[in-house]
């Protein structure tokens, strides 16, 4: 069999789109560079999975309410419960903001922002969440000047942003903060928080770090046939591993994990049978992540960060994890204000809790040794020892380099920065030659933009 096709002793050779499945489960279980061997049974239970998920796409996407919110500049994912929303509008109406606003302000509500990038984004989200004639309004928006002028060093091909994660709402805006990216290692602190939950699990809790010694078996109790990915023309056990993480047969504790960028212990945790894929999926998408985000599904890979999402988002997830457990829809929009001055609407406070006060301070505490105690620490060396307090980030790449990703935060900011370069033809392109990704990618490529706009930040304040 070549080695670059996976084994398919199930799969009907007349099946329509073998090829298609074929790909999109590659890109799920394992870098899309490696070849996955499966038992079969996975095998067929994940191609119905993806069946029947891209049917669900389909009808999703017939309808003109969700259609309308993904393309809202990248915005719909708090678009996702209209209701809520519509309760609090007036006049009430089905139908998406009309008209053009007269100004838009910052948040101070005096300072005028100039046409751009900013009103674009502000009225997208009003058209996503607002029903009602924008005419001769005016929109006191979310943004600060200050935070919007921090948010504005992003250079060339990366996105930055920067939300309030006591309130969700949005600071700044910069760059390529809508475009999405593989969120590769972003993913694990959320596994973390599913972990925490159960209540079985803690920082300290030991996982083996060695895969070829200690295998992955999905589904739960398959113990015949462990997850394998081949590479070149030799096959490993699966998860595959950066080859500048140091690895040993011994059991390391998730904190150590977490600092050494392992991929091992974290599809260890994931596949444990009081966890589970599906429980990190459900979690993700309480904490923010669209159901609709590309390659997202409730498999081994999710761990991977296969999933794409943009710097926004990120910022919005990774802010549930600042705010004690809590989670805010972001918002770009304060209030909107008639000719008069008068109110006209304000949004809604859409807040929900999604996981308890221990687990996020856990999972803050293992970010805060993993920015500071491991290779993530390349690209945020600027930052002095004694400015380190309190802050709390995590980095990562995927295997083919096309995205570096730094976000985190501390107790007033949450700043998700996603780094990328981009061919003429506009596809994504590799921004290294040594093509492993991981922790120490993320940070050398995003790191020193988020000390950036950490520093200013902390300075304003």
């Amino acid at each position: 069999m070549s080695a670059d096709k996976p084994m398919r002793a199930d799969k009907p050779a007349s099946d329509p789109g073998d090829e298609v499945l074929e790909n999109e489960f590659r890109a799920m279980f394992a870098e899309r560079s490696e070849t996955v061997r499966m038992a079969t049974a996975p095998y067929a239970s994940v191609r119905q999975r993806i069946a029947a998920a891209r049917r669900k796409r389909r009808l999703r996407l017939g309808s003109a309410g969700v259609a309308f919110a993904v393309a809202a500049v990248g915005i719909g994912v708090w678009a996702t419960v209209p209701g809520r929303h519509q309760a609090a509008v007036a006049p009430t109406t089905t139908t998406p903001a009309s008209g053009a606003p007269a100004k838009y302000l910052y948040a101070d509500g005096r300072t005028e922002i100039p046409a751009g990038p900013l009103q674009q984004a502000a009225l997208a989200w009003l058209r996503a969440n607002y029903h009602g004639d924008l005419s001769g309004l005016t929109v006191v928006t979310t943004f600060d000047q200050g935070a919007q002028a921090a948010a504005n060093v992003s250079p060339g091909d990366s996105g930055v942003a920067v939300v309030d994660p006591r309130t969700g709402a949005v600071l700044g805006l910069g760059g390529a903060w809508d475009t999405p990216l593989p969120v590769a290692d972003l993913m694990k602190p959320i596994v973390l928080a599913a972990a925490f939950q159960t209540g079985h699990y803690t920082p300290d809790s030991k996982e083996p770090l060695d895969a070829q010694n200690h295998p992955v078996y999905w589904p739960t109790g398959s113990e015949k046939n462990p997850l394998t990915y081949m590479s070149g023309n030799q096959q490993f056990n699966w998860p595959p591993e950066s080859p500048s993480t140091t690895i040993h047969d011994i059991d390391v504790t998730l904190t150590q994990a977490a600092e050494s960028g392992a991929n091992e212990p974290f599809a260890q945790l994931e596949l444990a049978a009081d966890v589970g894929p599906s429980a990190v999926y459900q979690l993700a998408m309480r904490m923010g992540m669209p159901k609709s985000s590309p390659e997202f599904f409730p498999v081994p890979a999710l761990v991977l960060g296969m999933a794409q999402e943009t710097p926004l988002t990120m910022a919005s997830v990774y802010a549930t994890f600042d705010n004690g457990g809590i989670r805010h829809d972001p918002r770009m929009v304060g209030q909107l204000l008639a000719a008069n001055g008068g109110n006209v609407w304000m949004p809604p406070d859409t807040s929900a809790r999604v996981l308890s006060q221990g687990t996020a301070d856990q999972v803050t505490a293992v970010l805060h040794a993993q920015l500071f105690n491991g290779p993530t620490v390349i690209g945020v060396n600027s930052i002095a020892a004694a400015d380190r307090s309190g802050l709390w980030a995590a980095a990562g790449a995927p295997s083919s380099e096309e995205a570096a990703w730094l976000t985190g935060g501390d107790a007033h900011y949450v700043v998700s920065v996603g780094a990328f370069s981009k061919t003429s033809a506009g596809p994504l392109r590799p921004m290294g030659d040594d093509h492993h990704g991981g922790v120490d990618i993320g940070s050398e490529y995003a790191g020193s933009i988020w000390a950036d706009v950490m520093g200013r930040l902390r300075t304003r304040d």
